[in-house]
């Protein structure tokens, strides 16, 4: 199954493999980055991302707070998904996948974008039970779950990522899946997501630059043992009273998170039975070494939601990496838990920037949850900057 335009920019699913839809990536040059204004709730996020996408030379499409969509549907990542498709035109097309969530804002580059220069395909029907969104399993089918993998030799144009939950068999729309496998470029690969309240695949990685080349990578990745250890280290420098998370709730402190004994079994336990099976999952199917993984250092609650909010669940822009104030404490003058990022990421070619995401965290989202990108088309392994190809015998997986 695979996509071809007709003249109005809309595609229609056929059997062909000649022209294949292909994920957009991190790693890929940002063309537009896109938000949606909530007036007098997130207008810091969006100064910020004014300031970062002018420096990283690309547009700010913000959707207007008093749009066709309700207020509150803010989650813009989770609406589409962008991609290419290769129709044997010179280049490659920009073409939307709008998610299955039943909401208007799921038609957002529809309405704003459709014409030449971007096609519009819908793939997969309306689940109830998977896209309400309303607790359980009811957000697995928006498309926060549904990520791709850089380019490597294994795999020329990346694999696609999807989340699951083991428990219940709940995953990314089958329909969608089949389609991404269909395609012969991408072939998609299952995460556990189950351990999570929104159960999103794009809460456990994101894949940042780290060579000058294109090629180079790393994943940024949970890791509570960091995050014990941070606090553990700061208790013992006499910082058990610092004030942290101060903006979510009140009276914690670097002390009373490490007394919390509920919370840190869990999150050790997390560590141990979920977190650690799922590295050593992406180190086997995507050919990745420990020396690819920037552990973040986070906390989750037993519910599943992010105790520290999730910075790796981040907005990668053309070198600038955009994720969240993780509200831990202040050090003289500094956040710890900012300078410890700071730290894993010095030496990368990415500009770190920690942005006020206050309205996502509390509705259980962060920086990539708000936001979307255009970029442009995939440089397939084996092509050099500049390059580009339609996929092909030789390049798809298994050739």
């Amino acid at each position: 199954m695979a996509i071809d335009p007709d003249a109005d920019g809309v595609f229609d699913q056929t059997q062909s493999l000649e022209h294949p839809f292909v994920l957009a990536g991190n790693l890929q040059p940002v063309e537009t980055v896109f938000v949606r204004a909530y007036p007098g709730r997130n207008d810091a996020m969006l100064a910020a991302l004014r300031d970062i996408t002018a420096k990283a030379g690309v547009d700010l499409h913000v959707i207007p707070g008093d749009a066709r969509y309700p207020t509150n549907h803010v989650w813009v990542q989770d609406a589409v998904e962008f991609g290419h498709a290769y129709t044997g035109r010179p280049g490659a097309m920009h073409v939307a996948m709008p998610s299955n969530r039943n909401r208007d804002l799921d038609r957002f580059a529809e309405h704003r974008l459709k014409g030449p220069g971007l096609g519009v395909i819908t793939v997969g029907a309306y689940r109830e039970e998977f896209a309400k969104g309303e607790g359980g399993v009811s957000w697995i089918d928006w498309y926060g779950n549904l990520e791709v993998s850089p380019p490597t030799q294994r795999h020329p144009f990346g694999r696609a990522l999807y989340g699951r939950d083991p428990a219940t068999g709940a995953q990314l729309n089958p329909e969608v899946v089949q389609f991404l496998k269909a395609q012969g470029v991408q072939p998609p690969m299952p995460v556990d997501v189950g351990w999570l309240t929104i159960k999103h695949v794009d809460e456990v990685l994101s894949f940042i630059p780290a060579g000058d080349d294109g090629r180079g990578f790393k994943v940024m990745v949970p890791d509570p043992a960091e995050a014990l250890a941070l606090l553990r280290k700061l208790a013992e420098q006499g910082h058990a009273d610092a004030p942290m998370l101060s903006h979510y709730e009140e009276g914690t402190t670097v002390g009373s998170l490490l007394a919390h004994a509920e919370l840190v079994e869990h999150n050790r336990d997390l560590q141990a039975q979920r977190l650690e099976p799922i590295y050593a999952n992406l180190r086997q199917e995507l050919g990745l070494t420990e020396d690819h993984f920037v552990r973040i250092p986070l906390l989750f609650t037993p519910s599943g939601g992010a105790k520290v909010p999730n910075m790796v669940n981040a907005l990668v822009v053309n070198g600038h990496v955009v994720m969240a104030d993780p509200d831990g404490p202040e050090i003289d003058g500094k956040d710890a838990f900012q300078q410890a990022v700071r730290e894993k990421l010095a030496g990368l070619p990415v500009a770190v920037h920690f942005v006020d995401d206050q309205l996502y965290q509390r509705w259980s989202g962060n920086v990539h949850c708000a936001t979307n990108t255009i970029r442009k088309p995939i440089v397939p392994w084996g092509l050099g900057p500049g390059e580009a190809a339609a996929p092909t015998a030789e390049t798809q997986p298994g050739a």
